[in-house]
């Protein structure tokens, strides 16, 4: 196995785990948030708890998508 496929490997995995990170942390600051919000503005509802959760997992998305097509871009560039 070339140093070349081992580094590219390397890279993908850590791609894979800043997604799992990234989309971990902004799903509990999502949560956090929306807990909170929904005290303050509705009492016994968790509205915007789903919300936030769900807007965290799409930026952890987001992230990953976007850092992925930087990749690619690099990929292309070294041939």
């Amino acid at each position: 196995m070339s140093a070349k496929n081992t580094k590219s490997g390397l890279y993908i995995f850590n791609m894979v785990i800043q997604f799992f990170f990234e989309t971990f942390i902004a799903m509990v600051i999502g949560y956090f948030l929306g807990q909170w919000l929904d005290k303050l503005f509705f009492n016994e509802q968790v509205i915007l708890t789903y919300v936030f959760i769900i807007i965290g997992i799409f930026a952890g998305l987001r992230n990953f998508i976007v850092r992925a097509l930087k990749y690619g871009k690099e990929e292309e560039n070294e041939k």
